[in-house]
């Protein structure tokens, strides 16, 4: 019944003016609390909702848990929007609509028991979308959820293992019948008699005492509609074949408006839902004609974007013309997310001398690609329906279909097809979003291989990104994302990635085009898209970025059949042969390059560009065309680190590059080489600052250059000057007693008695950096400065003795750096403190591992002294304890998490988040003892806060004195 709504609780169908109370099912349905999954299956008319209905009620009179109310409707078989009202009734309704995302949600109600009711379940077909996600809620059900599964019957799931394990619940049409004394009770209610034997189907004996004595329930029926006047008759067909409606949308289809509550008072089975909206019961569709506002109803069903339940009434009324406009419909608003199970139902009912309509074709081609994109038939069936629609003067179907075809050329990264594509469509006349993207989209890939991306901006400018589905807007943006790196607007495509795609692409692309703007962020080499293409790309920008590293990574084919294909073979293995010191070789390949793609040709020029430094530093030909050329802002600032370079060779160090742009644009043996050169002039920060963010294989580096005559002496600066790491693993442990371990044994050190030292080491660990005058503060607030200072100097000489004693007097420390005004330890791969696992642990989710790192109170030493920041690691570590705790309630392990609620309580004895899930866990483990000591130290702890209960305790207090 109805279409898919929820809002929690509001969705349940309020009682009816008289409703027989069914308190034998409500006892039976009590259970759903003690097993993992309900089924009630039983035909239309046999109370199925209202008995359900009436087991949430009692629930909240005396509640075992939450209950979460969904009623399915034809739009269900789609995953992800029934996930979207799942998670709507849970109260996420900015989650992703996905198995994983419900099942986190439904976690995320631990430690209290949570039953989520899906009403009308027969609304989701068996193969579906939506019944694959039952699927996973069934398979993977957490220890503390429950589900109803309530409907005419239950799409296929696996139920055996459970079944077989006894974790499954069943009420059928013979529970839900009603009994004689049951029949009898209603009877009376209404003071009539029965004047046939119904076999207690509780709708016909609800619609027959409604007519009177001796009235059989069709002719009950039809007494009740003939006392009906005309709009309130209309009224009820209209609300009939919408299934379920506001006022306004039953007005509109029935043509006038109706007072819906009065129909109610005079109608049985009509019923109003507690969010607003009406629905009539399946056994009037076929007592009242309904065929006379079949075209209104589907107007207001698409309006709300149900075309799953318009094409069951164009079905239903063999209106094919109908159910092909539906069908465009269809395709043109789900383009690669179709709702397969609704569009092979369709198919399935047209009749077979119409299945070459263009409509129908079109379907066709939208369900073959859904299967599989690389099926050569939906081509040919795209073309027909394109062609068909054209003939017809539909141009806006035609532009569904082309719409279609893009998809699929686009899912198969055929260039071929979508330039073909794309002519066809300025043949098109019409003005869908769909199309104008379409010949926006194709007019900038035409200007990009001309070599001029410029143009291309103009185009993708005017591209409808926010009107089409978003698979064509992706790809769009995508493209526009590209074009503003290759006119070396780097920021521009960061952001418009950022904006405008999805989690890990966004990330990807724009972590792409900040590098290579000249911004050192994090990168993934990995293609999420899988194409073969992608992948190839993915791998050219790793390597070459994987060189500012000086690590070479598996080199790219050199043999490519198009310029910007050959650009991305060229840099990347330009790049390794700089990383491996063989500048002659990367000179020598840009010069092959350039001999078969001349820089004449614009599309090779243009993608030379993305890789800017190395041909400016190994091409004099490029170098002469881009000293004259225009640049965009990152591809300027690349010229500048090539630029940088060769006047330090040539003697003349400059102005000096950003770190970052040395970095990100030149291949670490070059940037290294800058360091050097700078050094020799006095200024060693970048050499400081490539030895910190690269690690040792500077070090190695410039060892290799201290043997070159021209280099030795810059090199040798900076050998002196920047630490070279240490040769073992460093391990700071402050969450217990304070420890330091080399290569993972502890360190007996006699620096580490020192009180001052493990004060000094803690502030370090808790503070990325600390000032000079904050350490003195905290650690010497009675001293004079003069004093202070000097206390603070020989204690950070005690500390850099402690964590590398091998390192010899006066030679800089590699693990704690200072200047004249900070205090610092490097955090890296030689350098761990337990402190930043435990919050990198726990910002990641993975709570059993930063738990275990907790050895007892955390930076004791420093009580007193920064307390606040040492109660915030304490409160962390609870906030761990409790949340790993109500996931171990979850999957079936009370023990575990009783025993992690107890250590939570034990630093935080009236934190009520510890003490409900304590009580949770002892009813979980069927401990009565357990319960009852729980119970009345949770009550204690009230007492003496003075506080009463929440309501989640209360529950939770309840169920232990009924245990």
């Amino acid at each position: 019944m109805g279409d898919s709504n929820t809002a929690g609780l509001r969705a349940v169908p309020r009682p009816l003016d008289v409703e027989l109370p069914r308190l034998r099912l409500v006892d039976r349905l009590r259970s759903r609390w003690c097993r993992p999954v309900t089924l009630v299956t039983a035909g239309a008319g046999f109370g199925k909702t209202t008995a359900v209905a009436q087991a949430v009620r009692a629930n909240l009179a005396e509640p075992r848990g939450v209950d979460v109310w969904v009623t399915c409707g034809p739009g269900c078989e789609d995953a992800g929007r029934l996930a979207r009202s799942i998670l709507d009734a849970l109260g996420d309704p900015d989650g992703e609509p996905s198995a994983g995302q419900v099942l986190r949600a439904l976690r995320g109600r631990s430690p209290l028991d949570v039953c989520l009711v899906l009403d009308d379940v027969h609304e989701v077909p068996d193969g579906s979308p939506g019944a694959e996600l039952l699927g996973a809620l069934v398979r993977w059900l957490p220890g503390t959820a429950h589900l109803v599964l309530s409907g005419r019957c239950v799409p296929a799931l696996p139920l055996a293992r459970r079944e077989a394990a006894g974790d499954v619940a069943a009420i059928g049409t013979a529970d839900l019948a009603f009994t004689d004394a049951e029949t009898a009770a209603l009877a009376r209610w209404f003071g009539r008699e029965l004047a046939e034997d119904l076999h207690g189907w509780p709708a016909l004996v609800r619609l027959s005492l409604t007519a009177g004595p001796s009235a059989s329930w069709r002719y009950a029926a039809e007494e009740v509609l003939h006392g009906l006047a005309e709009p309130a008759r209309r009224a009820l067909a209209a609300l009939v074949v919408l299934r379920s409606a506001t006022e306004a949308e039953v007005a509109a289809v029935a043509g006038t408006a109706v007072d819906l509550a009065r129909v109610i008072a005079k109608v049985p089975l009509v019923n109003r839902l507690d969010d607003g909206r009406y629905r009539a019961h399946d056994l009037w569709a076929g007592l009242v004609p309904t065929d006379h506002l079949r075209a209104k109803a589907v107007e207001v069903l698409v309006a709300r974007g149900e075309l799953a339940g318009a094409g069951r009434i164009a079905c239903r009324g063999n209106d094919w013309p109908l159910l092909g406009r539906l069908a465009v419909e269809l395709v043109r608003t789900t383009l690669s997310v179709l709702p397969c199970a609704t569009a092979e139902q369709w198919l399935e009912a047209v009749p077979q001398h119409l299945f070459d309509e263009p409509a129908f074709l079109l379907l066709r081609a939208a369900v073959v690609h859904a299967h599989d994109f690389g099926d050569p038939a939906v081509d040919g069936l795209a073309d027909r329906a394109c062609a068909g629609m054209l003939a017809a003067g539909d141009h806006d179907g035609a532009a569904v279909a082309l719409g279609q075809a893009v998809i699929t050329a686009h899912s198969r990264g055929d260039l071929g097809r979508l330039a073909e594509v794309a002519r066809r469509a300025q043949r098109v006349e019409a003005h869908s979003p769909v199309l104008r993207l379409l010949r926006h989209s194709a007019a900038a890939v035409v200007a990009e291989l001309a070599g001029d991306p410029e143009e291309a901006l103009v185009h993708l400018a005017q591209a409808p990104t926010a009107e089409v589905p978003r698979a064509l807007a992706v790809s769009t943006i995508r493209f526009h994302v590209h074009c503003l790196s290759m006119c070396g607007r780097g920021q521009d495509a960061a952001e418009l990635a950022e904006r405008g795609l999805d989690d890990d692409l966004a990330l990807r692309h724009a972590a792409a085009a900040r590098w290579f703007d000249g911004e050192a962020v994090e990168f993934n080499g990995d293609d999420p898209d899988g194409t073969a293409r992608g992948e190839f790309v993915a791998r050219a920008l790793h390597t070459v970025i994987a060189a500012s590293f000086g690590e070479t990574t598996m080199e790219l084919p050199g043999e490519q059949d198009n310029p910007r294909d050959a650009v991305l073979a060229c840099a990347s293995h330009a790049a390794v042969a700089v990383a491996r010191g063989e500048e002659d070789l990367a000179r020598d390949l840009y010069k092959q390059h350039l001999a078969r793609w001349p820089v004449e040709v614009k599309v090779t020029e243009r993608h030379l560009r993305r890789f800017l430094t190395l041909g400016y530093v190994l091409s004099d030909e490029l170098r002469e065309r881009w000293d004259g050329t225009d640049l965009g802002p990152s591809h300027r600032r690349a010229r500048e680190a090539g630029r940088a370079l060769l006047r330090a060779r040539r003697g003349d160090p400059g102005a000096g590059l950003p770190e970052q742009h040395a970095l990100c644009f030149l291949p670490l043996p070059w940037s290294v080489e800058l360091a050097v050169r700078y050094a020799a002039a006095g200024r060693t920060r970048l050499g400081t600052w490539l030895a910190d963010r690269v690690g040792p294989a500077v070090h190695r580096r410039l060892r290799e250059l201290a043997r070159d005559p021209g280099l030795a002496a810059g090199a040798a600066k900076l050998l002196t000057t920047v630490p070279a790491p240490p040769d073992h693993r460093i391990g700071i442990e402050v969450l217990g007693p304070v420890r330091v371990t080399r290569n993972g044994v502890p360190a007996d050190a006699p620096e580490l008695r020192r009180a001052r030292v493990r004060q000094l080491l803690g502030l370090l660990v808790l503070r990325p950096v600390l000032s000079r005058e904050q350490a003195v503060d905290l650690l010497w607030p009675d001293l004079d400065p003069a004093s202070a200072a000097r206390n603070l100097r020989v204690t950070t000489t005690h500390l850099r003795r402690l964590l590398e004693p091998g390192r010899a007097g006066g030679e800089a420390s590699y693990c704690v750096r200072s200047d004249g005004r900070t205090i610092r330890l490097v955090r890296g791969g030689l350098l761990t403190a337990d402190l930043w696992s435990f919050d990198e642990l726990s910002d990641a989710g993975r709570l059993g591992q930063a738990v275990a790192l907790w050895r007892g109170e955390p930076l004791a030493d420093l009580a007193g002294v920064c307390e606040a920041e040492v109660g915030r690691v304490r409160a962390r570590h609870v906030e761990n304890l409790l949340s790993l705790g109500e996931s171990r309630l979850v999957t079936g392990a009370p023990a575990e998490a009783g025993r992690l609620a107890e250590r939570a309580l034990e630093l935080e004895p009236f934190d009520p988040r510890g003490h409900r899930l304590a009580l949770a866990a002892a009813l979980r483990a069927r401990s009565p003892r357990r319960t009852a000591e729980v119970r009345a130290r949770v009550l204690e702890s009230l007492r003496e806060l003075g506080v009463a209960p929440d309501a989640a305790t209360r529950i939770l207090l309840r169920q232990a004195a009924s245990s």
